[in-house]
């Protein structure tokens, strides 16, 4: 990795063995960012003198640099001009290795340059905390694995003035990125809390956890897809690329590929753990696959848990090209609808105790389709059985079906206008059809 060395300006590499500590930004890009050849170039001349006003990322460098250097720190890395964008390959291993980068720095510097902190006085410091609370620095992509990863966090207004740490304002960061503290301070004994009693509405009832990670409470794939639920990046795919450290996988990154980069985020996720609660997501869709289509649809999965395979006897998943195969062992079937609820290693906790969540499909031919995806369905907890003839594993459709078919019933003309009258039917299969109607006005041109 290359750093930046604090008192000459100067960009080095480092080996992974060889690393010596150092600081790290996180902040929200700008228009006038410094990039990797550009800061070269400056730092062979007079830094100090180069970097003016004007020019804002060189002035952002200069000042970190400068912070880091009165904490001790010889060295800082950052991401605008330490990574060479114009090489591919330097890119991915770069956004590859982030969330380790930013994990690995002693302390990482939030700069927010949309917050003026001020608290000389009761007022002054509330009205501060209400524009700290609304930074965009807490709506981004990117910076969530800068939140997440680092142990030592210190932000920063506008003016590099020093608004406080991560350990003290995590109860603030917490109600504004709803994630819960035990997970933005997970060395902090005092906020390790069982697994459930965050919950709004639990009794505080204990609940199964699969696993404890280095005394850390380990949160479910849908726990950590909810905090990116509210969050955007520039490029749709970076919504994607920028989760990688956050589940601890790696993927090449393919730009212009769009919203298919989450969907193989989700495919390498589920190739690296057989964590259920990934399935765990609503959407105001119908019928739709088995894998979410944007980390939005996990908007209500915060409070979901992950559970021992020993409760349900899971059998290994994998993806296949013809969808999720999924062995079957606990589940209810409704012969009457022909709903089939298959019972998954994940529940939420509530009011009626732990529940377990279920995937809840209707077969069209060969393969089923997932149906009431609108909300996540769960049931009490056992005993359940498997349905008969399903032993063997079902074969799950992995994305969403939309076979728009519109067929015009009614065209006539209105003043100006021709009224078009149709039907519309959007299949996901051949068992669950929607059909409306569709009604548009087409202006008329003179000639007409």
């Amino acid at each position: 990795m290359r750093l930046i060395n604090t008192k000459t300006f100067h960009i080095s590499e480092h080996s992974d063995n060889e690393t010596p500590k150092y600081a790290s930004l996180s902040h929200r890009w700008g228009s006038n960012e410094a990039s990797f050849t550009e800061f070269r170039k400056k730092a062979e001349q007079n830094f100090q003198k180069t970097a003016t006003q004007s020019q804002e990322g060189l002035v952002k460098i200069r000042r970190c640099c400068d912070l880091a250097l009165t904490h001790g720190f010889r060295w800082v890395w950052i991401d605008t001009c330490c990574i060479n964008k114009e090489s591919s390959s330097e890119l991915t291993e770069a956004i590859n290795s982030m969330f380790d980068w930013y994990r690995k720095a002693e302390t990482c510097y939030v700069y927010l340059a949309d917050v003026a902190w001020k608290a000389d006085t009761t007022e002054m410091q509330q009205a501060s905390m209400s524009r700290f609370r609304q930074s965009s620095w807490f709506t981004r992509g990117w910076t969530l694995q800068e939140l997440l990863a680092p142990a030592k966090v210190h932000f920063y207004d506008q003016d590099w003035r020093f608004i406080g740490t991560k350990d003290e304002l995590a109860q603030e960061i917490s109600g504004i990125t709803q994630i819960d503290i035990q997970y933005l301070l997970p060395d902090r004994q005092d906020y390790l809390e069982k697994p459930c009693t965050s919950a709004p509405d639990c009794r505080s009832h204990s609940a199964p956890v699969k696993y404890w990670s280095g005394g850390r409470k380990e949160p479910s794939i849908a726990t950590r897809m909810s905090w990116a639920s509210r969050r955007q990046t520039s490029r749709i795919e970076d919504m994607a690329y920028c989760l990688l450290g956050i589940f601890k996988v790696n993927m090449p990154f393919l730009y212009g590929e769009r919203q298919k980069a989450f969907t193989r985020l989700q495919r390498e996720i589920i190739k690296n753990s057989n964590d259920d609660s990934i399935f765990a997501w609503a959407t105001d869709s119908y019928g739709t696959g088995v894998l979410a289509r944007w980390p939005s649809d996990f908007a209500q999965s915060r409070y979901v848990y992950e559970q021992a395979p020993i409760i349900t006897h899971r059998r290994p998943y994998n993806m296949t090209n013809r969808g999720l195969s999924l062995p079957m062992t606990y589940g209810t079937w409704d012969p009457k609808t022909e709903i089939l609820d298959v019972v998954l290693d994940c529940g939420v906790c509530g009011t009626q105790g732990f529940r377990n969540i279920v995937l809840r499909l209707k077969r069209s031919g060969k393969v089923w389709n997932r149906v009431w995806s609108h909300q996540i369905v769960t049931v009490d907890e056992g005993p359940w059985s498997c349905p008969p003839g399903l032993s063997r594993g079902l074969l799950v459709r992995e994305q969403e079906i939309r076979d728009v078919i519109v067929a015009p019933s009614v065209m006539k003309t209105v003043g100006t206008e021709i009224m078009v009258q149709a039907t519309w039917s959007v299949g996901y299969g051949p068992t669950h059809p929607l059909r409306g109607p569709l009604v548009s006005n087409i202006k008329r041109s003179p000639r007409q």
